[in-house]
């Protein structure tokens, strides 16, 4: 199946006759079979920009479709394929993940997934504020914990609480290398649960200490991200290139207060990499924050999950599948970040953002996104500053 017939199926199958806000899940005999899907559509670009850069495109930015076992409540396989971005993106394995769920409390699994580390990373993709998560988040969890990375992990969850250990090779796919090793963790608490308040506060950290090498090269590494929107048309502005290092990391703290409908969240990271450059041995130390409010005008606000430590998206207070309250659950939201990737002689850019953004759900399974973004990256030989609007389109369950 094409990546664009992919898209057009769900849509059609889940936003014609289906109203219901969960997507039924197949028993049998303690077997359980649940679909996954994550299809969004982009559109959008730079309003303006200096040095230019083409303006509008439009994308399927994320094509996830597959399935998730539960096998008589003891072991979870997760078996889902991305077919995007499309066009002309690299169709490849999204998740292929066994878990041991037995022992309570207790999770422990192996294969192609996604490990925890901060915040707004362990956000499922359609649950994220934002289109695009904050580029700090992006950067950190590329190192060595993001999606499609091949892993094993242990976590110990609970109300109050969430803890992960994990080691990391590479990401799975055509054209990646997956001689990589790390090592990554994330501690959260929460100091206060009630009713009205709930208060986050979370521990991360990951090392490579065997950075990738492609055959008969140094090991290196690289950070680099698009500027927290990407329609496809652009290059990424924050950029250091391949350095060559023996090993690296990033470490941060995430906070979170929720208040009735108003959740307030930000995280900090620092980037370690110890590097050899023209035969020297240097420490680069990069490092980038962001803040962001959301509020829900309307329906349930965005409750806090023990298993993933991060919050899932507002849903309609009351047992209605269309149109909550008669108009659908609202949420509106800001946040501003910063990265700084200047370090000795790595120019990677210093960049800031300003983004506001519109969430409608009509139903539990379609959500509709405009964002616009204010930025400007500075400190590398062409500074730039943009303006953008995007919008998004998007279905899951």
């Amino acid at each position: 199946m094409q990546a664009g017939s992919a898209l057009c199926f769900f849509v059609v199958l889940y936003a014609g006759p289906t109203h219901a806000q969960n997507v039924p899940t197949i028993d049998l005999h303690g077997v359980t079979i649940k679909p996954y899907a994550t299809d969004q559509l982009d559109v959008g670009g730079f309003a303006d920009a200096s040095p230019a850069h083409p303006g509008t495109g439009a994308r399927g930015a994320r094509m996830r479709n597959g399935v998730r076992l539960n096998i008589h409540k003891q072991v979870e396989i997760g078996a889902i394929w991305d077919f995007g971005p499309a066009p002309g993106g690299p169709m490849r394995l999204f998740e292929g993940q066994v878990s041991y769920v037995g022992l309570r409390h207790f999770v422990f699994t192996a294969g192609i997934f996604k490990p925890s580390f901060g915040l707004e990373s362990m956000q499922a993709q359609g649950d994220t504020v934002f289109i695009e998560r904050s580029s700090i988040s992006t950067l950190t969890r590329n190192l060595a914990t993001g999606i499609e990375r091949q892993a094993v992990q242990a976590e110990a969850y609970g109300k109050r609480y969430h803890f992960a250990l994990s080691a990391t090779a590479g990401t799975a796919g055509p054209g990646e290398n997956g001689n990589q090793r790390a090592m990554a963790f994330r501690l959260v608490g929460l100091p206060v649960r009630t009713r009205s308040v709930l208060f986050h506060l979370g521990f991360s950290g990951e090392w490579v200490f065997r950075p990738a090498s492609a055959r008969n090269a140094a090991p290196a590494l690289s950070l680099s991200d698009n500027p927290e929107i990407n329609p496809g048309t652009v290059s990424k502005y924050l950029d250091t290139g391949k350095i060559l290092s023996d090993s690296g990391g990033a470490f941060g703290v995430e906070a979170a207060v929720s208040w009735k409908r108003l959740l307030f969240q930000g995280e900090a990271y620092d980037i370690l990499l110890n590097s050899h450059l023209h035969n020297d041995s240097e420490q680069l130390r990069f490092h980038g924050w962001y803040g962001q409010l959301g509020y829900t005008i309307n329906g349930k606000q965005r409750e806090w999950k023990g298993r993933t430590a991060a919050f899932s998206s507002p849903s309609c207070d009351r047992k209605q599948s269309v149109l909550c309250n008669g108009y659908g659950v609202l949420e509106i939201a800001a946040r501003y970040s910063q990265v700084d990737l200047e370090s000795g002689p790595i120019h990677g850019g210093d960049q800031q953002t300003g983004s506001l953004a519109v969430n409608w759900w009509p139903t539990g399974i379609i959500r509709t996104t405009v964002q616009y973004e204010y930025g400007q990256v500075t400190r590398t030989p062409s500074a730039e500053h943009f303006h953008a609007v995007m919008s998004m389109f998007q279905i899951k369950f």
